[in-house]
């Protein structure tokens, strides 16, 4: 009997894979005259979704079996994100049109998101120097927002170029310019949800993240420190009840030029 379950351990333990990043491969000093990278997540493990992130922004997204298996977002200071390969042992990515804006810290998590639950993350630090090109004109976010408050911002693309807008990291995809990328400008009109918006716009060139630029507003409670407790308990309360509610409502205007 002990013969047999020292084998049935030995078969379990060579069917069970480890779940780990092997190595992250991200250049820590980008000089200028050099204004793209590539950067490099390894992995032994036998996951359901990876991630890229630049700080907490989240700028890629490779999920094996699903259609399409990989996605780009748009992240301050990196104009340019190209797949070079993403399969069982590595995600590579090619990232270009850097700007000083592209320092940070840079993350890969993978995560198997079926029982057994694991998790794997792993960080480097990129620094940018000497870089700066143009990005899309964003201007008219007010800084602070109060209840109820509606909002607006603008932005202004190169010609040819596709305007889409981010919210929080989400885009408004019922936002999304034309197909033949007519449209270089939009007008974005939407209500506030405290306690920080993060307002993002795009340039797309034929699908493909060429320029980015962002703005941020925060409620205009969070300046106030003399609030009685009472009404910051009530505050709690509201942002609350807020997750379970879509985050903005929107409204738009496209403008031609």
């Amino acid at each position: 009997m002990l013969t047999i379950a020292f084998v049935l351990l030995a078969i379990a333990s060579c069917g069970a894979r480890p779940f780990n990043i092997t190595d992250l491969i991200i250049p820590h000093i980008i000089p200028p005259g050099q204004d793209e990278v590539e950067i490099e997540c390894r992995y032994d493990a036998n996951f359901t979704l990876l991630n890229w992130f630049k700080g907490n922004t989240e700028f890629f997204r490779y999920k094996p079996g699903s259609a399409p298996s990989t996605r780009s977002f748009p992240v301050l200071g990196v104009g340019r994100i190209e797949l070079i390969h993403c399969g069982p042992t590595a995600c590579r990515l090619k990232l270009g049109a850097l700007t000083e804006e592209a320092t940070g810290i840079y993350k890969c998590d993978i995560e198997k998101e079926i029982p057994p639950y694991q998790y794997e993350s792993r960080t480097g630090y990129m620094e940018v120097h000497g870089h700066k090109h143009r990005k899309p004109l964003l201007e008219g976010l007010a800084e602070e927002f109060g209840e109820d408050d509606e909002m607006q911002a603008y932005c202004r693309g190169a010609p040819g170029a596709e305007i889409r807008w981010y919210i929080n990291g989400q885009e408004v995809e019922e936002l999304r310019g034309s197909p033949t990328f007519s449209r270089k400008s939009s007008r974005l009109i939407f209500q506030g949800i405290p306690p920080i918006v993060t307002v993002q716009c795009a340039e797309y060139r034929f699908g493909k993240l060429t320029g980015s630029n962002q703005g941020k507003a925060k409620w205009k409670e969070m300046h106030n420190e003399d609030t009685p407790e009472e009404q910051r308990n009530g505050v709690k309360m509201f942002l609350s009840s807020t997750i379970c509610i879509p985050v903005y409502s929107l409204l738009y205007r496209l403008l031609s030029y």
